[in-house]
Formats: C-alpha cells, sequence, structure tokens
C-alpha cells in the first residue's frame, strides 16, 4: 500500500513541476511580447516624429511666404519717394529737415518713422522671420535711431505726456537690431 502514495507524490510533484514550467513558459512569452510591443512603440515613436517635422516644415513654409509677402510691401513703402530720399540723407548724416537745413517736411518724416514703428508692431509679433527681418531692415533702423537730428526730433515729439511712446517702436526695433546675432555668422 505504500507504493500508490509514493506514486500520487509523484504525481503531485509532477504537476508541480509541469505548472512551474507553464509558468516560466508564459513569462518567456509575456517578455516577448513586451519586447515587440516596446519596439513597435519605438517605431511608432519614430514616425511620429517624421510626421512632426513635415508639418512643421509645413507650417514655416506659409510663414516664411507671408515674411517675404510682408518685406516686400514694406519694401516698396521704403522705396517710394520721398522715402528712398530721406532713408540715403539719415545714413549719410545730412541735414533732414527743412527747418535744420535738409528738404524734408516733418510730416515726411514722420511718416518714415511710422513705417518703421509698424515694423516693430511685426517683428515683436513674429509677423515676419528674425533671420529675414534681420537681413532686410537692421542697417535701416540702426541708422534711423542712431540719427542725431531724428534722435531731436522724436525728443521733441515725446514732450507732451500724452505723446511720450510717440514712435517708441522705433526705438525698440534699433535695440532688438543691435542685439540681435548677425544670422550670416550663425553657422
Amino acid at each position: 500500500m505504500s507504493e500508490p502514495k509514493k506514486s500520487r507524490r509523484w504525481g503531485l510533484e509532477h504537476w508541480q513541476t509541469v505548472f512551474a514550467g507553464l509558468l516560466v513558459v508564459v513569462g518567456v512569452v509575456y517578455t516577448i511580447a513586451a519586447v515587440a510591443q516596446w519596439r513597435s512603440m519605438n517605431q511608432q515613436a519614430r514616425v511620429t516624429s517624421q510626421q512632426l517635422e513635415v508639418m512643421r516644415s509645413e507650417i514655416e513654409d506659409p510663414k516664411l511666404t507671408r515674411s517675404a509677402d510682408l518685406i516686400l510691401r514694406y519694401g516698396e513703402l521704403l522705396d517710394k519717394q520721398p522715402n528712398a530720399k530721406l532713408r540715403i540723407a539719415i545714413e549719410s548724416g545730412k541735414s533732414i529737415l527743412k527747418a535744420h537745413g535738409g528738404k524734408f517736411s516733418e510730416d515726411q518724416l514722420e511718416g518714415y518713422l511710422g513705417i518703421f514703428d509698424n515694423l516693430n508692431d511685426l517683428y515683436e509679433k513674429g509677423m515676419i522671420n528674425k533671420d529675414l527681418f534681420y537681413n532686410e531692415y537692421s542697417y535701416d533702423a540702426v541708422k534711423l535711431y542712431d540719427n542725431a537730428e531724428v534722435q531731436s526730433h522724436l525728443k521733441e515729439l515725446r514732450k507732451n505726456e500724452d505723446e511720450a511712446d510717440f514712435y517708441i517702436g522705433v526705438d525698440k526695433l534699433a535695440q532688438q537690431m543691435k542685439a540681435y546675432p548677425n544670422p550670416a555668422l550663425k553657422h
């Protein structure tokens, strides 16, 4: 009678061994599935990253187009008379206003200042690509700001408390252009 008990015990040990083996097999299968899922997720992340890069470039393209369009429009304004001659007078340091022996009226100078004040708004709102903006307008903006006669005129305009911020964008723009890193030197 002791033999049948031994075979039952062996049967129980046998089933325990089989069950433990099955647990190991299930664990291995689970590990393989987890690794495969991780690899799949990693591949999906790469594909998503590539799609985002394509979407970013598609977004940037219209921004660059808008930037180029705005630059052309403001370029046309700056090239119209009297602005083109006014720019030359400012750059050369010659007298600007008729009151100081120059050729231009206060209204003409203020029209020119208004263009740069508007350009500052576009720049600060990110409507124009900053590198393109720098390349196109930095020289003129800084020359305008650094001109002593222009500064004197702005100081006179801003004396009145209600007009203290007149053409403040001209100042801001020139300061930003002076601080902006030259895009040609970035690489």
